[in-house]
């Protein structure tokens, strides 16, 4: 009889296994890679208007940062914010938005991406914004591979192994006073609302001193950035091959 019990109680540990198996395949549980890819091949889909959580892996990012992968389908035009929330006193992660096409086997500090258009941190609260150029499915690294090196956005210390959560949200293109909004910059008519999307390329001028303009004040990595984000959309227009060489006259897209 106690053979009998011992049995038993075993097949019920046994089911309760099984049973945790399935819920876990038919998505009654978390599944492990909600936390985010270790890889780009094995990133997460972001869920639009809800809380996504993760944590960074330990140096697998290039240079030996640390990160976690996520993808996203995003349509040219579409304004895009993602606030990430750490445990307090703890420093939250930068997300880097890549360029639909980028992989693990051509992500870099040179892979590109789409540039924020406003970034800000208070405390362990991060929040970022850009404009979608592309459409496609773009790559969200959560890491601390830090674009802007100094200043209060940096997140070079966030660690790998903690816990965040961040909230990505989407507004469609035709909200033509939010693009204003988010893409002006006190500049003197420099942003891109104020001239239309377009520019006259001026004797003298570069895509370096253009792309200074749109962004304002800015750090290098943010102006390089810029820059190929403005030879992607006009390299065919320029002609040249080449984003050192443009020519006075020609008409450039901003956006």
């Amino acid at each position: 009889m106690q053979l009998k019990e011992g049995i038993h109680g075993a097949d019920r540990v046994w089911f309760v296994a099984i049973a945790i198996a399935a819920l876990c395949l038919l998505g009654g549980a978390p599944a492990a890679h909600a936390n985010g890819g270790k890889t780009i091949a094995t990133a997460s889909g972001v869920d639009l208007n809800k809380p996504n959580r993760g944590s960074l892996y330990d140096s697998n990012f290039y240079s030996g940062f640390s990160a976690a992968f996520y993808a996203a389908q995003f349509n040219e035009g579409d304004r895009i914010s993602i606030k990430t929330v750490a445990k307090d006193g703890v420093t939250p992660p930068c997300q880097i938005l890549f360029m639909p096409g980028t992989d693990d086997t051509n992500v870099s500090s040179t892979s590109p991406i789409e540039n924020p258009v406003s970034t800000t941190r208070h405390g362990s609260v991060d929040g970022q914004r850009w404009v979608a150029t592309d459409t496609g499915v773009y790559v969200l690294a959560m890491t601390n591979a830090d674009i802007f090196l100094s200043g209060p956005a940096q997140c070079l210390d966030a660690p790998s192994g903690s816990p965040f959560t961040f909230t990505v949200k989407v507004s469609h293109e035709g909200g033509e006073s939010s693009s204003k909004q988010s893409g002006g910059s006190g500049n003197g008519g420099g942003g891109v609302g104020s001239s239309g999307g377009t520019r006259v390329v001026k004797p003298g001028q570069s895509l370096w001193v253009i792309a200074q303009s749109v962004v304002g004040r800015a750090s290098i990595a943010q102006i390089a950035f810029q820059v190929r984000r403005l030879w992607r959309l006009n390299s065919a227009r320029i002609g040249t091959g080449d984003p050192d060489l443009i020519y006075a006259g020609q008409e450039l897209r901003l956006k």
